[in-house]
């Protein structure tokens, strides 16, 4: 399966691949955002409802934007993944989104090694 949005909206490109004969990968690629979030919240609804995926693995390494709306999409995936049984984890992060993931506090909860802090980029305020 690949989608995709017109062109007059901010990008967003996902694909769907088996992995195994009950688990599946998403790539997701572009922009993941408030304006593209309901595409994906789509695949992923989509891929929940057919009952035969027990592993959504989520690949981030082709996202280039990520706002609240898509960090928050990708929390409550998770969370809805867990009540029905289905293990979805990010497997792959762009830089750019392990760092905003990291930030707001959510990179384990969604399968990715706690993040580093660089003392260095700490502002310090006296």
């Amino acid at each position: 399966m690949d989608t995709a949005v017109a062109d007059e909206q901010p990008k967003l490109r996902i694909t769907v691949d088996p992995t195994g004969p009950d688990e599946v990968v998403v790539a997701v690629y572009g922009e993941l955002d408030c304006a593209t979030a309901d595409q994906f919240r789509g695949v992923l609804t989509e891929l929940l409802n057919r009952g035969d995926i027990h592993a959504i693995g989520v690949d981030l390494r082709g996202l280039a934007f990520i706002d609240s709306t898509g960090v928050g999409t990708l929390v409550v995936a998770q969370r809805i993944s867990a009540q029905v049984g289905v293990r979805l984890r990010l497997i792959a992060v762009s830089a750019f989104a392990t760092r905003v993931l990291g930030i707001l506090g959510v990179d384990v909860m969604l399968g990715l090694p706690p993040a580093r802090i660089d003392r260095a980029d700490l502002v310090h305020t006296d």
